[in-house]
């Protein structure tokens, strides 16, 4: 009744500025003293309006034409950012989705997602701006949509993750408010293409995410983030940027973390005991460092593994090839992980019933390796470190009498990654 109710009204508008228009004219025939050419200069100004008009119209459909140009090429390129590595590498639902009918995913589905209908809610709309996308599929019905198997999803392990980061760069001098991703991508626009832009944020008291001012924007390619890092200027509203290589402002935020550490410990130190003192010189006289000695030749990476997997489904399947596991250095969320196995060289005996050094495990192909040379070396330093202080704390707490968790009536924890020579309890793990 509503539409109804409209159209009537619309229709009755119309009508009475007809009548409106009739009356007049009835008027001016009827009462005014007819003159010679009064109806050539009507004419004349008739035409005129009926050329304004068409103007009028023609300027309006060309404003209509940019804008849609302009909407599709933002739909294509949300689109194509839903499907895109960055995004699959991280999207349950759409990764769960892709897996349902041979990696075609619904239009009604795609509907459910905020950024594409804020665009357009068409279904006609959307899948005619994908028809020139390169990396989108669309249905012969046109009621579903894909990344084309021309352009099979990389594997997601330690080697793509440096790739990624390699051509990523963090980007500071942002206005802190009323900033949002469209503004940015905007802004990003010349120095394209560019797969992802990420807002850092942080929590204020009230718990209200606000953003920092500055952003991680990888790029497609190295070499177009290495032409953004060569800009000799880049400035918003005249704030000139900072630009850093994501790689090195990782490693200068975590030397900063370090100095707070240790300038958090040494204030502790100073401030503490000297019966305090006695105690931790007593703790790090504990030879535990020569107590722990790991087997060689018995560590393997693995990558490729899915986010919902777990360890206990990575240790089910290797024992089901014989493999004893003493500790797996894993995860869930994460894709890669390495796994510690009991006695020297006991890796290269269960990679040789694997095929081709794969394994499946959560219908996942997952690709093992032996960990070798100075890899392995710094692995197994890093453990027997992250062990030693593990043990260091359990011993103070049995010096100090304290009943906790890791100390328990003395007792050590059935799980604990110390015991890499003793066979592993089936049905259990280390955390």
């Amino acid at each position: 009744m509503e539409n109804g109710q409209k159209e009537t009204k619309t229709e009755g508008t119309n009508s009475v500025a007809e009548e409106a228009v009739d009356e007049v004219t009835a008027d001016k025939v009827k009462n005014a003293t007819p003159i010679a050419g009064d109806s050539k200069d009507a004419k004349e100004e008739t035409d005129i309006k009926e050329a304004d008009n068409v103007k009028e119209n023609d300027m309006k459909e060309e404003e209509s034409a940019e804008i849609s140009a302009e909407i599709s090429q933002k739909i294509k390129e949300q689109v194509e950012y839903y499907f895109g590595n960055v995004n699959m590498q991280k999207d349950k639902f759409l990764i769960e989705q892709t897996k349902l009918d041979d990696g075609w995913i619904p239009m009604t589905i795609m509907l459910n997602f905020k950024q594409l209908t804020n665009l357009s809610k068409s279904v006609d709309v959307i899948l005619k701006a994908l028809e020139d996308s390169d990396l989108m599929d669309i249905s012969e019905d046109r009621k579903k949509i894909r990344r084309s198997p021309k352009h099979p999803l990389p594997e997601y392990n330690e080697e793509y993750r440096k790739a990624q980061e390699a051509k990523t760069v963090y980007v500071k001098g942002f206005p802190q408010t009323n900033m949002n991703i469209e503004k940015l991508k905007t802004f990003f626009a010349p120095y394209k293409p560019f797969e992802t832009i990420v807002m850092r944020k942080y929590q204020d008291k009230e718990k209200n995410l606000k953003f920092k001012g500055s952003i991680f924007v990888q790029f497609q390619t190295l070499d177009v983030a290495k032409a953004f890092m060569t800009v000799e200027s880049v400035k918003y509203n005249d704030v000139e940027l900072i630009r850093k290589w994501a790689a090195d402002y990782a490693v200068e935020k975590a030397q900063e973390k370090e100095e707070r550490r240790r300038k958090k410990t040494d204030n502790k130190s100073k401030k503490g005991s000297a019966e305090q003192e006695d105690k931790d010189e007593e703790t790090d006289s504990t030879p535990a460092v020569t107590e722990i000695k790991l087997p060689r030749g018995s560590v393997i990476y693995f990558s490729g593994v899915s986010k919902t997997c777990i360890r206990e489904d990575v240790k089910e399947r290797l024992e089901e090839l014989n493999a004893e596991v003493a500790y797996i250095d894993f995860q869930r969320g994460n894709t890669e992980g390495w796994i510690r196995l009991q006695g020297e060289n006991a890796a290269k005996p269960v990679l040789e019933k694997m095929d081709d050094n794969k394994v499946t495990i959560n219908n996942s192909e997952v690709t093992c390796r032996i960990l070798e040379g100075e890899e392995e070396e710094k692995y197994l330093i890093k453990v027997t470190e992250e062990m030693t202080a593990a043990k260091n704390k359990h011993n103070k707490g049995k010096r100090s009498g304290k009943k906790g968790r890791n100390a328990r009536g003395g007792k050590k924890r059935g799980n604990s990654p110390v015991r890499d020579a003793a066979p592993a309890k089936k049905g259990k793990i280390a955390e």
